[in-house]
């Protein structure tokens, strides 16, 4: 929880990788509990960045390589 998982579904909603369609995580209702909807956002991003991140499926977690990557974008 925290400022950082609001960055990040702001991030992810900005990008193309919706959070919430509506309510809670949607684009400026964005929340800072990392739940179900984040991680599977979290997820597409993982997947459509594969070969940039060097792994072979998105896992959801927020680890050093995805954020290395997501902040420098």
């Amino acid at each position: 929880t925290g400022n950082d998982v609001m960055y990040l579904q702001q991030r992810l909603n900005l990008t193309g990788f919706i959070v919430a369609v509506s309510g809670p995580g949607s684009m400026g209702n964005e929340t800072k509990y990392f739940g179900s909807a984040t991680k599977a956002a979290l997820i597409k991003y993982q997947n459509a960045n594969l070969v940039s991140l060097g792994i072979t499926q998105g896992t959801g977690y927020f680890g050093p390589l995805t954020r290395e990557l997501f902040n420098a974008k």
